[in-house]
């Protein structure tokens, strides 16, 4: 429990980035050809996706969660800046 806020900052993030800002799911669904409003969970969903990347980051190294909070906090503060 040492490395949590650790765990929640880069498993958020990470979601954030995936879903809003690179966009992959609709990416996904543009390519698979899904109706429109069909869901792919827990791909589409910020807080779905954060709660299973929080769970699967809680058995990485904390080196890797530590890269990737610090790649995908960079490229959240910087897509809210601009």
């Amino acid at each position: 429990m040492k490395h949590f806020m650790l765990i929640v900052l880069a498993s958020f993030t990470f979601s954030y980035y995936f879903v809003n800002i690179a966009g992959i799911p609709a990416w996904i669904k543009k390519k698979l050809k899904f109706p429109w409003g069909k869901r792919l969970k827990p791909f589409d969903c910020v807080t779905c996706l954060s709660v299973w990347m929080a769970i699967a980051f809680f058995f990485i190294p904390v080196l890797w969660i530590k890269f990737i909070a610090v790649i995908f906090t960079t490229g959240f503060v910087g897509y809210k800046i601009k």
